[in-house]
């Protein structure tokens, strides 16, 4: 009996480690950029100063889109911009894209007069510009502090078959299941951190940071009625930059860390979410983990070409912690905005993660290989139009038998000019399943695919089921925009298995005689009060396939869930 329970351990815990993610990190680190706007106001009356005021304020915040967030790194540039003798102020601001991703908008308040600026500011020196501890023309130290509250309520959880679906889960003590249940969880962080110069001539930089985070939970969630907390350091990292501009106008740069960090490449079709949430953390659905417990990364940039290198280890749940480690390369071209092609291979030289067979044969993760081709063509900032994205992966194993696929095609449009709609989209999505009459192993290993319910978490609710992997997806999702600052993202999902055969998924669902899983329509609606201040909210209904209604002895009722919660960030 303990060894099924540490079975259904692994088979469901590593591939839904972060089946909750609902939300993004706290600061929007390392996600993906998709829009740079740069705003000024008060402009010069000569056009000509006016024209290369704005070209220095560029090169002095050299942020491009295709490229990821490092938030140290975006205090730090507008750290130089605001010392310009011809800015008065400037901020920066960050909200997600209605296409993916997320749109930064810099804001410059130009003056007529050269602007005195002190050499040294900050906490440290007297002055009152907290977060910021101490800057001057060569370092920066800032603070960080953000924390987030969450309700959530379920009726009929599990499809309100918890009984069934949890059997065996030794994690499983009094669950959400049949009827109304509701849990309240939250989590708040600091950390500390810098970057220094250590050649103003040759544009090189020491940077580093570290961040402590404390979650809890109370109430009756998905797994357990346990009231919990949970304190340790999250992010902590150093590292090396570099940059270099040619006299032709190219550019070079070099970004060498290693620590805890965050780690994403694409939209998060293979690697998004790097730590586990739940169980003794607690705050399940907020999900405020993201840092690996070691990446190492290596990057060069040179004009449009980004080259990485990485070696990765995810913050498994200690209970089910299977030792994987992964390494691969990551290239990418892209133009700046309409178009970027990258290629991902990775390899998994470690893992105690297994794989099950309907013969009784147990593969193992470990020697797992994958290539990933994707293409993005984003529409034109302010400007709107057609916008398509698409990727295919392959993997194989070095040690038996494997090969499984993975695939989605994305097309949509874009509405820029339009005050109600942002954005329109299609998605369909396709894992592969194992076929029980061939020697080969087939089903797709969703590795570390996650992220929010706009990336790779399919189904508000269905995805606490069914993981990436034997899936094929139908999703329309619309991007609305009533007001500036409010934003509805209303979802309908049809999902159904690839192959009967589900053995690796939920133990309750091994065998789906007909492959209907589910169809969910859920809204969301995201409030961005200020810089600081976020609301989100989620309605969500899921109704049981005749696939999933037929395993589970056709008693079945279909799943609501609400959930309402606040971030605040400095």
């Amino acid at each position: 009996m303990k060894t099924i329970k540490i079975i259904f351990l692994l088979l469901f815990f590593f591939s839904a480690k972060s089946t909750y993610a609902q939300v993004g990190s706290a600061f929007y680190e390392e996600e993906p950029i998709t829009n740079v706007i740069f705003v000024f106001q008060n402009k010069l009356a000569d056009s000509l100063l006016e024209k290369n005021l704005e070209q220095t304020v560029k090169r002095a915040f050299p942020v491009f889109p295709q490229t990821t967030v490092r938030n140290l790194l975006l205090d730090a540039y507008l750290n130089k911009v605001r010392k310009l003798e011809q800015v008065a102020d400037a901020h920066y601001e960050i909200i997600p894209s209605p296409i993916g991703g997320i749109d930064i908008t810099l804001t410059v308040v130009i003056s007529d007069k050269v602007q005195q600026h002190n050499e040294k500011s900050g906490l440290l020196t007297g002055g009152k510009d907290f977060p910021v501890m101490y800057q001057d023309n060569k370092s920066l130290l800032t603070s960080k502090f953000a924390l987030a509250e969450m309700l959530y309520t379920n009726n009929n959880a599990w499809y309100g078959r918890d009984d069934t679906m949890l059997n065996g889960n030794p994690l499983a003590k009094n669950p959400s299941g049949k009827g109304f249940s509701g849990w309240l969880e939250g989590w708040a962080s600091a950390g500390l951190y810098g970057i220094t110069a250590l050649s103003t001539k040759h544009n090189l930089y020491l940077y580093g940071g570290a961040s402590y985070l404390i979650s809890g939970s109370a109430g009756r969630e998905l797994f357990t009625d346990k009231t919990r907390g949970y304190g340790a350091f999250d992010d902590a990292f150093i590292g090396l930059l570099g940059t270099k501009e040619y006299s032709g106008g190219n550019r070079f740069a070099y970004n060498l860390s290693v620590g805890r960090q965050k780690f994403s490449v694409g939209n998060g079709f293979i690697i998004k979410n790097t730590a586990s949430n739940g169980d003794n953390r607690a705050a399940l659905q907020l999900n405020p983990r993201w840092a690996a417990d070691y990446l190492g990364l290596a990057s060069v940039k040179y004009n449009n070409w980004l080259l990485q290198f990485f070696r990765l280890n995810p913050d498994e749940l200690p209970a089910v912690d299977s030792r994987t480690k992964i390494q691969g390369l990551n290239l990418e071209w892209g133009d700046a905005y309409a178009h970027q092609i990258g290629f991902m291979a990775l390899g998994v030289p470690q893992s105690s993660f297994s794989y099950y067979t309907p013969t009784g044969n147990v593969f193992g993760r470990k020697g797992l290989q994958l290539f990933n081709l994707r293409y993005y063509s984003n529409s034109l900032p302010n400007i709107g139009g057609l916008f398509y994205k698409a990727e295919v992966a392959y993997e194989r194993n070095t040690n038996f038998k494997m090969s499984a696929f993975a695939g989605y095609s994305e097309i949509g449009w874009n509405f820029k000019n339009s005050k109600k709609a942002s954005a329109l989209k299609y998605r369909y999505a396709y894992f592969s399943g194992d076929n029980p009459n061939t020697e080969t192993y087939e089903r797709w290993d969703p590795l570390l695919s996650g992220g929010t319910g706009e990336e790779w978490v399919i189904g508000a609710n269905h995805f606490k089921i069914v993981q990436n992997s034997n899936l094929i997806v139908h999703q329309l999702q619309g991007n609305i925009r009533p007001f500036p600052k409010m934003e509805l993202v209303p979802q309908f999902l049809y999902m159904y298995a690839a192959k009967n055969n589900n053995i690796g998924g939920n133990p309750a669902l091994s065998y789906m005689p007909q492959k209907e899983y589910a169809t969910e329509i859920n809204i969301t609606v995201k409030y961005f009060s200020s810089r600081h201040w976020y609301w989100h909210g989620h309605l969500a209904y899921t109704i049981p396939g005749a696939g999933t209604k037929n395993t589970l002895g056709n008693n079945t009722r279909p799943w609501f869930s609400a959930m309402l919660f606040f971030r605040y960030s400095l």
